[in-house]
């Protein structure tokens, strides 16, 4: 069977049975939950496995464990069976407040403060929706394309831009150090500052790894070499390690805690803040263009553009980055 005969025999139903099969495993319950005979699920499940040329599910002693071309097909069924639902069965009859799904987000590590805030905005205006959100990953990328995961808020350098995705902030930076750091009474951190006094990463627009992050990056070019002594994941680790050494960490501002004690915020190097940066919103394209995404984009978008104003506003920021 060619590939054009494969797509004209697969149809809802097939999609509903592979979604239900990975989800429980067992044919009886699958049987209960769609409606169907056991013999119309052995049927269906024949048709599917030559629609895609793979053995889909594999019996074991737990019950049908999926193939890993299943579990692929079956991130795409599940869309494409909400897409369904939603734009030719309920396609008239839209309701925000009627969204019941859970919410799957990747968030750049300085954008993980906006967690607790945004599933407060969800829990307020879309009740039915569970928010299950993580920091960004390596393989976040492959899992937005996937479907694996909704949407993702990443920065990147200004004017990058790929067709599932959105510019939402500004990513302002700045330099932070121990209160009582040597620096403090400067006000400003230069780059032969970051040469010489000891300096602790931050993944700042994922180009932190083989010498391309932003500092590195700059610092390079103006013939310098910054002195690293370390590369932290969790930007909140990086504060608590400031207030017990001289070290420097060069950071986006969305990203301090409410309470700065113990710790000093400095204008950086003008030639860091040069390279300008945004924080973009990615949206799998398993979902996109739908009246849920597109609400969802706006709600995501919106909450966090907050955030991040509110964090640039704060009177102990606003003068850094915009002076």
């Amino acid at each position: 069977m060619n590939t054009n005969e494969s797509v004209k025999d697969l149809s809802v139903a097939h999609l509903q049975l592979i979604v239900c099969l990975i989800k429980h495993g067992n044919a009886c319950v699958a049987s209960d939950e769609l409606g169907m005979s056991q013999s119309t699920i052995s049927y269906h499940l024949r048709r599917v496995r030559s629609i895609f040329s793979d053995e889909m599910f594999v019996r074991t002693g737990k019950g049908l464990k999926p193939t890993e071309r299943c579990l692929q097909v079956g991130h795409f069924a599940q869309d494409l069976i909400n897409r369904v639902e939603e734009e030719l069965i309920h396609g008239n009859d839209f309701e925000a407040t009627h969204i019941e799904r859970e919410l799957s987000l990747i968030a750049d590590d300085t954008a993980c403060g906006w967690f607790g805030e945004l599933f407060v905005d969800l829990h307020k205006a879309l009740p039915k929706v569970n928010l299950c959100a993580r920091p960004w990953y390596l393989n976040a990328m492959k899992d937005l394309d996937n479907g694996a995961v909704h949407f993702g808020l990443h920065i990147m350098q200004s004017g990058i831009k790929g067709i599932y995705d959105l510019e939402v902030a500004p990513c302002y930076r700045l330099c932070v150090v121990r209160d009582g750091h040597p620096l403090v009474s400067q006000g400003e951190v230069t780059l032969e500052d970051l040469a010489m006094y000891p300096v602790i990463l931050n993944d700042l627009a994922g180009w932190n790894n083989n010498g391309h992050s932003v500092m590195e990056t700059v610092l390079k070019n103006h013939g310098l070499k910054a002195n690293l002594v370390g590369r932290l994941g969790y930007v909140n680790s990086i504060f608590s390690a400031l207030q017990g050494c001289n070290a420097i960490t060069y950071t986006s501002a969305v990203s301090l805690p409410k309470d700065l004690s113990g710790l000093s915020l400095l204008k950086a190097p003008a030639a860091l803040d040069a390279v300008e940066c945004n924080y973009r919103l990615y949206i799998s394209k398993t979902r996109y263009g739908s009246q849920e995404t597109n609400y969802l984009i706006e709600f995501l978008y919106n909450s966090f553009k907050r955030f991040a104003t509110r964090q640039y506003e704060r009177p102990e920021v606003a003068p850094i980055i915009r002076s």
